[in-house]
């Protein structure tokens, strides 16, 4: 498990991990653990989701998508 990433989403601070190695731009899968639930990010037609997640998760998922895009520019 990596260390705990952060990112401000609607005026709150949201921890989450990522659970496989370092994000590639080869690889267009990402788990991470979010309030002790486990997602796969994919990037779908240039937007990040998760099949699992319930609707009001759906835009912080794709926030946590677009953040790890930038941090390890993929």
């Amino acid at each position: 498990m990596s260390q705990p990433l952060r990112l401000t989403y609607r005026n709150s601070d949201v921890v989450f991990y990522i659970l496989n190695k370092k994000p590639s731009f080869n690889n267009q899968k990402i788990d991470i653990m979010l309030e002790g639930e486990t997602y796969q990010l994919q990037k779908m037609a240039g937007k990040w989701g998760v099949d699992n997640a319930d609707e009001p998760k759906q835009g912080l998922i794709s926030a946590i998508g677009n953040m790890i895009s930038l941090r390890y520019r993929i």
